[in-house]
């Protein structure tokens, strides 16, 4: 299912609210059960200093500071308006939440922290859209003290298209409407052997990468608000009122067309640890 919406900061920026609403929800899962592979390692202790690489709306952060209540959490994004979203929903947690988190702008390839200042790192759908992968991962080497652990998990390159996709874009063609510029396409890992390989160049050690799912049920509706509201919103955003309203039903159409289990959206990850000597 390919992701028209633009990953620059900019995006980000603009459409904050849109990813917090339409899209960290339809990751969340997949993204938090790499907090298991974290436990599983065993790499830290009761207190510890966990960085969350590409917060976004704050989804790992804030449930690693629910898990560990003796965890410190550094949650970095270049985003601002991302940074903004999760420190309001670290105001909405109440407790310590605050106190133990520390919200800093900054991109994963030029991370703002000091050399061996955090025991975990942790990055969830980010790495597929760095400008350079390998440079950073050795910002994560880099950041982490000796015997600390790097868990990350992304998408895993995959070419069957999704059914609910193609309809829209078939919608969009029926009525003649002009697609813009997605601008580059995600990097996605092409198997866990190459992000496997891609740690271990980095310096990494008992790398351990596999293959997870991620699956989500839509309803003809739910795709269509986050078509709109996230995948493909600069098609929604650059038409009038009125060719909205067409695309709206041209597209719920199609989709209320589909056999429900058509609706499953099932695709491939990598999840991948390493330990930095």
């Amino acid at each position: 299912m390919p992701v028209v919406h633009r990953a620059t900061i900019s995006g980000y920026n603009r459409a904050a609210l849109r990813y917090r609403d339409c899209w960290a929800p339809v990751i969340a899962r997949a993204a938090v059960s790499l907090l298991d592979r974290v436990d599983e390692a065993g790499a830290h202790g009761d207190r510890f200093t966990l960085l969350d690489i590409g917060t976004g709306s704050g989804t790992l952060a804030l449930a690693a500071l629910e898990r560990w209540p003796g965890a410190k959490v550094i949650a970095v994004d270049p985003s601002t308006r991302l940074i903004e979203v999760t420190a309001a929903a670290a105001r909405v947690r109440g407790g310590d939440t605050e106190r133990r988190l520390s919200l800093r702008e900054g991109a994963a390839a030029k991370l703002p922290l000091s050399g061996a200042s955090a025991d975990v790192a942790v990055s969830s759908f980010v790495i597929q859209l760095v400008p350079s992968r390998a440079a950073a991962l050795r910002e994560a080497f880099r950041v982490l003290r000796p015997g600390g652990l790097f868990a990350c998990v992304t998408w895993q390159e995959r070419d069957d298209p999704f059914r609910p996709m193609v309809a829209f874009e078939d919608a969009v063609d029926d009525l003649g409407l002009d697609w813009p510029d997605p601008g580059p396409d995600p990097r996605s890992y092409l198997s866990p052997s190459a992000a496997s390989a891609e740690l271990r160049r980095a310096g990494f050690g008992r790398v351990d990468a596999r293959q997870e799912w991620l699956q989500h049920r839509y309803t003809p509706a739910s795709y269509l608000a986050t078509l709109e509201g996230w995948l493909a919103d600069d098609v929604f955003d650059r038409l009038s009122e009125a060719d909205r309203v067409r695309l709206r039903s041209a597209t719920l159409d199609k989709l209320e067309r589909l056999p429900a289990d058509a609706l499953v959206w099932r695709v491939p990850l990598v999840s991948v640890i390493g330990t930095r000597p």
